[in-house]
């Protein structure tokens, strides 16, 4: 089970980065904070992970960074969406909507099935039908 829940997290990861970055610009470590408020919490984000991420995105155009310094604190690189990153993340938004749907019927399509295959099998349904 544990590669299923690393194969959703990388999978939709991308997504949750840019509407958290979409919200405001943050650095990395705050962002995986906020990551794990909003994940489900079978997930386990790997901060070297997130890193990658937003270097990938970086590179490709949906982010920018600059380095801050917050006091006494060491410089931390803040990331912001870029309007290429905005238009990504309306992607996302709109094949994250179809496959909601998608796995809305599926799981009524389970219910029903699994409902009838139970009564199918209860201790009553095993009975044979009473004869007038």
């Amino acid at each position: 089970m544990s590669n299923f829940k690393r194969y959703q997290t990388g999978k939709h990861l991308e997504a949750f980065v840019l509407l958290l970055l979409n919200e405001h610009p943050d650095h990395g470590g705050h962002l995986l904070l906020r990551l794990s408020e909003i994940l489900p919490k079978e997930w386990v984000v790997d901060s070297g992970r997130i890193y990658r991420l937003l270097r990938e995105l970086e590179e490709s155009g949906c982010l920018t960074s600059s380095w801050i310094q917050h006091d006494d604190a060491a410089p931390v690189r803040q990331y912001q969406i870029t309007p290429q990153g905005s238009g990504q993340l309306d992607n996302w938004a709109q094949e994250l909507a179809i496959k909601q749907a998608s796995l809305a019927q599926f799981l009524a399509k389970y219910r029903e099935i699994t409902d009838s295959s139970s009564r199918a099998n209860s201790p009553s349904a095993l009975k044979p039908p009473k004869t007038g």
